[in-house]
């Protein structure tokens, strides 16, 4: 069961996040509206972040598993990548692709700095969201070139049913018939794509797999894609859809909640810090998606086309709702009219 003095302070947590919209302990506790004194909050919220007890993949789990089942009727598209977060950690995260933005479902802290990890932290987090996939529906995983190691690649193969696109370096040598050739030797002209298939990828591992070769129209020069769905347009097409982390991890920070700047250094405590900042994410999604399907984003935004991002929408709607004592809905469970919301 969990505490029901946890619960509150995570509330606390999600509530300072989002009215500071900045994940730092010491500014969180001046915005939750509560008689007792700000730093007495702070120091609660210190407890949680440090509670060994709190579970982060039980706490988080249900809004995960529920995301999934609601978006299942289509592809399940699931995108990775690492960011920088607290002091002197790195984030390697996973969620899904919604519209123009990222759905966290699962991650993992360490020390580092920003560059490759191991295959085992990219097998470690990929667990984690393995048993939030509803039975039958079917999984695309994108990476960049980070992400396209043998040994996860191998896993993914062995352990799931998922199709998958990664971006690959040209410098790997894969072997197509008998020979070896290094991935950047395979040529195509500006706004083409094409499939060699059939391929064993990399010299070490042999894995197999489709290699994928595309020169968008606006890319400088090819990328290098490598994948088991058959269809190179498909690929490209699902790739494309990579990008939405990097819009994600910009909501965390820059744009949004500047979890980089918590002050926070242990891994541990700042994955309970991430439960607090994606469950505020989710709410601003579902605030912001609600705009939408009532038409009260025009009282926010442009009357004649939608400008800003669909969190941003929940951020500025709650702003509006609390200016003009309106009353505003808490809820991070995806309601099935908020999947496709009109606009």
């Amino acid at each position: 069961m969990f505490h029901q003095g946890h619960l509150v302070t995570l509330a606390m947590m999600i509530t300072g996040i989002v009215m500071s919209r900045k994940a730092q302990l010491s500014v969180m506790s001046g915005e939750v509206p509560v008689e007792a004194k700000d730093q007495s909050i702070e120091m609660r919220m210190r407890r949680w972040v440090k509670h060994e007890g709190i579970d982060v993949e039980l706490t988080y789990m249900p809004f995960g598993r529920h995301i999934l089942a609601g978006l299942a009727d289509e592809p399940l598209i699931l995108a990775m990548d690492g960011s920088q977060v607290g002091r002197g950690c790195m984030v390697l995260m996973v969620g899904v692709v919604y519209r123009s933005r990222l759905l966290p479902l699962a991650w993992v802290v360490y020390k580092g700095k920003k560059g490759h990890t191991t295959a085992a932290r990219h097998i470690e987090v990929l667990k984690k969201v393995l048993p939030l996939v509803p039975e039958g529906a079917e999984v695309v995983l994108l990476g960049d070139a980070e992400y396209e190691t043998t040994e996860m690649l191998s896993w993914v193969k062995t352990e799931t049913t998922w199709q998958f696109v990664m971006r690959t370096a040209p410098n790997i040598l894969i072997q197509q018939g008998m020979e070896w050739h290094e991935i950047g030797s395979f040529e195509v002209t500006q706004g083409r794509l094409r499939m060699i298939h059939s391929i064993a990828f990399t010299k070490e591992a042999a894995f197999p797999a489709n290699l994928v070769v595309w020169w968008g129209s606006e890319y400088e020069e090819p990328i290098f894609l490598v994948s088991n769905l058959p269809n190179a347009s498909h690929a490209a097409w699902f790739y494309r859809r990579r990008f939405r982390i990097e819009t994600f991890f910009s909501d965390q920070k820059s744009r949004g909640f500047h979890i980089q700047k918590s002050h926070l250094s242990d891994p541990a405590r700042l994955s309970r810090l991430l439960v607090a900042a994606c469950l505020a994410y989710i709410w601003m999604i579902c605030l912001g998606l609600l705009t939408l399907i009532t038409g009260d984003h025009k009282l926010i935004d442009r009357t004649d086309r939608v400008d800003k991002s669909i969190s941003h929408l929940g951020l500025d709607w709650l702003k509006y709702c609390l200016k003009k004592d309106k009353p505003f809905p808490v809820f991070f469970r995806f309601r099935p009219a908020l999947f496709h919301p009109s606009g």
